[in-house]
């Protein structure tokens, strides 16, 4: 199943250069940002453009399957055991459930989700033959851009492979539901051939790129270059100086 969809969207229309460095830029920020509730804005609104795209069930899916192993964690681990917490709301033995301690898994937790949420909605709006069209045209190295198109295409690649031994191995009579030593069993015989799924494929795409010429010092040309409008040009431009600016002013207020 894979996360990226054909369509016709707003956000499936901007420029897949653009759109990456709004997810740069909005990772740089919310890393930044002092507090949890500084993150409810834009985590609401990229759920929000998730609505416009029209697999929001599916973009949903992976968001929430994505960011929930993250808050448990982080609920468990900071809320319980900050060590910086001093407002205590209750005890059980050596774990101590703080005010301190919830507002920094809140932070943490909404960082994760913030950037999960901008990371899905990229991948599910862009195609990856469009983003290494967009970064090769921009003047980034063929190899460099391929190796950012291959590492974001990378998780629903693995997805569809695992989905693809999973169906082979239930047609063979293989039991995948059970209890948890069961889907254990199940999940060590799916990794084996994935893994070596994936190494199979490294040496075929290794072999196709020599094939197309990328270790070639010519710049290749786009035969249909994704649309550049200039608003987007100079998003690309000013969208890092703002960014960057801001994330000094506020690591500068944060110390003093």
């Amino acid at each position: 199943m894979r996360l990226y969809s054909p369509g016709r969207s707003w956000l499936h229309r901007r420029n897949p250069l653009a759109k990456l460095v709004a997810v740069i830029c909005l990772a740089l920020l919310v890393f930044a940002v002092p507090a949890w509730w500084w993150l409810v804005v834009p985590l609401g609104a990229l759920l929000t453009l998730s609505v416009t795209v029209h697999n929001t069930r599916q973009i949903l899916k992976w968001w929430a399957g994505l960011v929930l192993p993250f808050a448990v964690l982080s609920f468990l681990l900071q809320g319980l055991f900050f060590p910086e917490g001093e407002t205590l709301l209750a005890g059980f033995g050596p774990a101590r459930l703080t005010v301190e301690g919830l507002e920094f898994a809140a932070l943490y937790a909404l960082r994760i989700a913030t950037i999960l949420a901008a990371f899905v909605l990229f991948t599910a709006t862009t195609a990856p033959s469009r983003l290494m069209t967009s970064l090769t045209t921009a003047g980034l190295n063929p190899k460099i851009s391929y190796m950012v198109t291959s590492g974001i295409a990378l998780i629903p690649a693995l997805n569809d492979r695992a989905q693809s031994v999973l169906a082979a191995q239930r047609a063979r009579g293989l039991q995948t539901t059970g209890n948890l030593a069961h889907r254990t069993r199940v999940l060590l015989t799916v990794v084996k051939p994935v893994v070596f799924g994936v190494l199979a494929d490294l040496e075929q795409r290794a072999f196709t790129l020599e094939q197309r010429g990328f270790g070639s010092q010519v710049r290749p040309t786009a035969y249909s270059p994704a649309p550049f409008s200039a608003a987007e040009r100079a998003f690309c431009v000013l969208a890092p100086i703002v960014t960057l600016t801001f994330v000094l002013v506020l690591l500068t207020v944060g110390r003093s």
